[in-house]
């Protein structure tokens, strides 16, 4: 076929060799255009390799009189560059998250943990899965690159990034409650049997005497687990709450008459939030490192924890 067609002759031809000629035509320019906005030879030569597929598929629908052909190739060329920056976007966006979680979460590690606990491999990060474990450990504890592990492993950084992100949504649940119950027994409140049953848990004022199963109910809302209607029963809690078993980081055990929090985010360190004065042990607080039986008690736990 001739070269010197016109793009609109081209692009609307029965002739296979047709859209080779427009292609070969209009690549360098298209390549420029890429390459001012981009500033990376391969990426700008994706994106013209992405705006002809494009063209190829939608060169049907291409009518001569409606617009010029090289105007109408620069406009898809123009969408595909959007596109490019809407990944770049988004990803920027997954990048920043992900720094950000194991930013909090190692913030979160420090406030919250024992100092012992923070070396963590058989501790909090022992019910994760051996790559996730690995990834968390490193970036999070170690506050090494994701590129560093990435090398290190023979993986992409992708790859690392989500195994933090997964790791890191199963660490954050647990925490969360616990720091829930650390603050709780940190504002200064009284025991007091019935307290806090009378109103739903959002206007429970500050102070406010509570007993164990409000208490326990308080910390659930406030991690999300339980709805702000008003408390359970220690009694509903051991029936209905979650389901039935221990958790891996954190349980709920209860019966008729009475229930608490125990918090197992060291293999080795268990603590109990338990605020009934006749259950405590001598100058403990609401929170504290002991055990109690648990014979007569129904163990209840948020799946994943």
């Amino acid at each position: 076929m001739r070269t010197q067609a016109s793009d609109e002759a081209l692009l609307t031809s029965t002739d296979p060799e047709a859209f080779g000629v427009f292609y070969a035509r209009h690549l360098p320019g298209v390549q420029a255009y890429f390459a001012r906005r981009v500033q990376d030879r391969d990426t700008a030569a994706d994106l013209a390799a992405e705006t002809f597929a494009s063209a190829l598929v939608a060169r049907r629908r291409f009518v001569a009189c409606d617009t010029p052909a090289a105007g109408w190739l620069y406009t898809i060329a123009a969408r595909r560059f959007v596109d490019y920056q809407r990944r770049g976007a988004v990803a920027q966006r997954t990048r920043e998250a992900a720094v950000e979680e194991a930013a909090a979460t190692r913030r979160w590690m420090a406030a919250s943990l024992p100092a012992p606990a923070v070396e963590l491999e058989a501790g909090l990060l022992r019910h994760l899965p051996p790559e996730q474990r690995q990834a968390v450990a490193a970036h999070v504890v170690e506050e090494r690159g994701y590129g560093e592990i990435a090398s290190q492993l023979q993986t992409s950084e992708a790859s690392i990034r989500q195994r933090v992100s997964r790791g890191l949504r199963t660490l954050r649940g647990p925490l969360l409650i616990y720091r829930t119950a650390q603050e709780l027994s940190r504002e200064d409140r009284a025991y007091r049997y019935g307290g806090g049953h009378r109103v739903p848990l959002a206007a429970i004022r500050p102070r406010e005497p509570l007993d164990c199963s409000s208490s326990a109910s308080l910390i659930l809302m406030r991690a999300g687990l339980f709805k702000p209607g008003h408390p359970w029963i220690s009694a509903r809690l051991a029936e209905e709450w979650g389901e039935l078993g221990e958790g891996r980081y954190f349980t709920v055990w209860a019966n008729d008459e009475h229930v608490w929090l125990e918090f197992t985010l060291d293999a080795d360190h268990r603590e109990r939030f338990d605020p009934t004065p006749s259950r405590l042990a001598p100058h403990s607080g609401w929170l504290s490192a002991r055990t109690g039986p648990t014979r007569e008690f129904t163990p209840r736990h948020w799946p994943g924890l």
